[in-house]
């Protein structure tokens, strides 16, 4: 079990099959003489983090590793208290769909910036809970507009997502409140990119891990090109798929692409050697 489902699991299974971690107030009631402050004061503030990946890509040129250390873990802290993801399969995505609510479709900000993919096709992040209401304090929240889905027609576009090779991801805005769950690759997503790139924990690896079937697995290697975190590898000599298990992030893109049925995702805490890494 991960730290988060230690602290916010509430009894339940995950910590994001806790109720209760989509049910952040809406509004503040700040005190009159108190100033607003980080984001709430300036939604820019909130972009932090890029003048931090400038600082460690600045020190990673000079080969300051006593620096890029230092800005790392400041950058986890950071995100872990705010603003980070943890990996989840299709089916718990498609759990979490049924316990909250609404649900709404928007674009993509990270596609927007990253390679500029027009809104009418940038569609693929999910806004979750009570938080979606006061998205007119943030207008770029919307850029592009917003659809409010049912939680059948919510559950079609994940299953069609994942199709598409995307990995599911859920976000806390505010830990431990949840109000994202995106439907990422790479590179365009910048919290996998920053995760594969510079080892920056800002997405957790999920609770489970894939594994494969050699006697199952035919060499057709159309599980590689799925695979977002680099944990897949074809084998020429052997003809079969190879995963490195202390990479994979758990997603099961490449068990939900496999027609033979030869990768099958485990419990991460079932295997000793991987249960401590998230």
């Amino acid at each position: 079990m991960c730290v988060w489902c230690d602290q916010f699991a509430g009894g339940y299974e995950r910590w994001y099959f806790n109720p209760a971690n989509y049910a952040r107030r809406l509004y503040k009631i700040r005190k009159e003489e108190a100033e607003a402050l980080g984001a709430e004061a300036n939604p820019q503030e909130a972009g932090g983090m890029a003048v931090l990946g400038r600082e460690f890509l600045e020190a990673r040129e000079r080969n300051d590793y006593e620096a890029m250390e230092r800005m790392k873990l400041e950058a986890e802290q950071m995100a872990w208290g705010t603003h980070f993801g943890q990996v989840i399969t299709l089916d718990e995505a498609l759990k979490v769909t049924d316990i909250m609510y609404p649900i709404s479709l928007l674009t993509c900000a990270c596609r927007r910036s990253m390679v500029g993919v027009p809104d009418e096709e940038n569609f693929t992040c999910r806004g979750l809970g009570p938080g979606r209401y006061t998205g007119e304090r943030w207008p770029d929240t919307y850029r592009g507009g917003v659809h409010f889905l049912t939680p059948d027609e919510a559950k079609e576009v994940l299953t069609k997502l994942n199709k598409r090779g995307l990995v599911q991801s859920i976000y806390t805005f505010g830990t431990p409140f949840l109000a994202g769950l995106c439907n990422c690759d790479y590179p365009d997503c910048a919290s996998i990119r920053t995760v594969v790139d510079f080892g920056v924990r800002v997405l957790w690896r999920g609770h489970y891990v894939a594994k494969v079937d050699p006697e199952l697995c035919n060499g057709c290697a159309a599980c590689v090109a799925r695979c977002q975190f680099r944990a897949l590898s074809f084998a020429p000599s052997r003809n079969k798929a190879y995963i490195d298990q202390f990479q994979c992030f758990g997603c099961g893109l490449c068990a939900t692409e496999c027609d033979q049925e030869a990768i099958t995702l485990v419990e991460r805490a079932s295997l000793p050697s991987l249960a401590n890494v998230w």
